[in-house]
């Protein structure tokens, strides 16, 4: 049979969507890593990824991470509270009651004058979201469409907000680290007439674009056909079938959300300076990485204090791909930015790591003591056919090698490693880590030499142990050697020792910066 590659490509393409690997902002940060020679392991047990090692670690899924204040984060979900909040400290945002009932959604309504938006308290990437309501009917349908959802998704329903309709458009303005890196204009999904086809047709043409692949890569996503896309169509006295004029454009969406089919244009360039503070102002009061603001204004290159400019919600661990790659406008590597406002620079993400194809307990024990004896705060941890020790202290042995290489490297206080990896282990396992400061070869066999070898790091030292002699090279320069007593095993332990002991101060202080 002919081979159907195309169809092949996009069900392959379409599996490899649903992994955790799949999404565009996670795969960004794991690239980001990658690119800048962060070591990247994924946890399987706990579905996040891991950069760097030991007590270096940053630790995520998206961009919420390990050291993310969890109060913050979760208090952010809730905009009501917000909203609240943000008043408090005299931002600019529309006030807004959270409703249980319909009698209250009527109470908050005749307060406000129309249109109002009705939302879900919590909620993301404007699900659940009506704008432009202009009537107590469409305000109960709204809430009543919020009560629904929460029914059949099993999750508690905590409330629907009403807001004063703000005008203007939407923009996403993110913190990194607590400062400004980037603004993004958000037009809702639209299509353009032709004078030729239905708006069903155009949308299907307008599908088929690259740059709406609606993958880990593409800028934009699809636009599906559903029943809010319909509902606002009707709004406007169309649906799917009308023909729109040549150069007419259709706005599809009420909500210009990149996950809803929106369309993103790159503005940092644009945006007034005391915009730029009110981000980093609010930023300051959240301890999270990352914090996307999302704001209705209508010229972001004017200052919010002259009005037309409402926040309508704040995200911790918000998608930043869409700021890598716009549909128009220069890329701003935010993932790259989010990576390094931890580790600072690459090199700070590693902790020194000695390799060994086999080394004893005894010898770890060794290297532990004299380790302590230069550092006394040192964490040093280390894998042998015995398992895992912490500070010369039993573990556990994990009957598969590649989940003690992680037990010990995902240690957060861990800032000295030795690790043993015998050919076995290769071939079953691989060695999880990436990169070793020293290797340490004892008669090893060939799989073990050349994948150990592999790994070194540039300026980095090999022991090779043949026979009854122990070499210290650099780049084939043997810098020193000594000779032990084969019939007695304490003192290789010793010999070994003492060649990397000259080497040891400066190994153990090689990733300490004062950045």
């Amino acid at each position: 049979d002919d081979f159907d590659f195309t169809k092949q490509w996009l069900d392959l393409q379409a599996k490899f969507d649903k992994t955790l690997f799949g999404g565009p902002t996670i795969y960004s940060l794991v690239e980001a890593g990658l690119k800048r020679d962060i070591p990247v392991i994924y946890l399987f047990e706990e579905n996040q990824f891991m950069w760097g090692y030991g007590k270096k670690q940053l630790r995520g899924r998206s961009t919420t991470f390990h050291n993310d204040g969890i109060k913050d984060t979760e208090f952010t979900m809730y905009k009501d509270m917000v909203g609240d909040f943000l008043v408090k400290c005299g931002f600019p945002t529309p006030q807004g009651t959270n409703c249980y009932t319909e009698e209250e959604i009527l109470e908050a309504v005749r307060k406000l004058s129309f249109p109002v938006v009705v939302k879900p308290v919590a909620g993301h990437k404007g699900q659940g979201v009506t704008t432009g309501i202009e009537s107590e009917a469409q305000a109960i349908e709204a809430f009543n469409k919020i009560v629904k959802a929460a029914q059949e998704e099993g999750v508690n329903f905590d409330g629907a907000l009403v807001q004063q309709q703000i005008y203007g458009t939407d923009h996403r303005l993110l913190a990194v680290g607590g400062k400004f890196v980037a603004a993004l204009e958000r037009v809702p999904a639209y299509v353009d007439g032709d004078g030729t086809n239905t708006i069903e047709k155009l949308i299907e043409e307008e599908n088929k674009k690259i740059i709406r692949l609606d993958n880990a890569r593409s800028p934009l996503c699809k636009i599906k056909i559903d029943d809010n896309l319909v509902e606002f169509l009707k709004l406007q006295g169309l649906t799917l079938n009308d023909v729109p004029k040549a150069g007419e454009r259709i706005t599809l969406r009420r909500v210009a959300n990149i996950s809803a089919g929106g369309v993103s244009i790159n503005v940092t360039d644009k945006i007034h300076p005391l915009n730029v503070k009110m981000v980093e102002d609010i930023a300051s009061y959240f301890n999270v990485r990352c914090l996307g603001i999302d704001v209705l204004a209508q010229d972001i290159s004017k200052p919010w204090t002259e009005g037309n400019f409402g926040i309508i919600e704040i995200n911790a661990g918000p998608g930043v791909f869409m700021h890598l790659a716009p549909a128009y406008g220069g890329s701003i590597d935010v993932p790259g930015k989010i990576i390094l406002s931890h580790f600072k620079r690459p090199e700070n993400a590693r902790i020194p790591i000695i390799a060994a194809n086999f080394v004893s307990q005894e010898f770890a024990n060794l290297l532990n003591a004299k380790l302590h004896e230069i550092k006394p705060s040192v964490f040093f941890s280390s894998l042998t056919r015995k398992g895992v020790y912490f500070n010369g202290e039993y573990f556990y042995n994990n009957p598969n090698h590649d989940a003690n290489v992680e037990n010990l490297l995902r240690h957060p206080k861990v800032d000295f490693a030795l690790i043993a990896h015998e050919s076995d282990d290769i071939y079953d396992f691989g060695l999880v880590h990436v990169g070793a400061d020293l290797v340490i070869l004892d008669e090893p066999r060939y799989s073990e030499e050349k994948t150990l070898l592999g790994q070194l790091l540039p300026g980095g030292n090999v022991v090779w142990i043949e026979g009854n002699q122990i070499y210290l090279k650099n780049n084939g320069d043997v810098l020193n050697s000594t000779t032990f007593d084969e019939n007695n095993p304490d003192d290789k332990e010793q010999k070994l020792l003492s060649i990397i002991e000259p080497l040891l101060h400066d190994l153990i202080n090689k990733y300490e910066f004062n950045d």
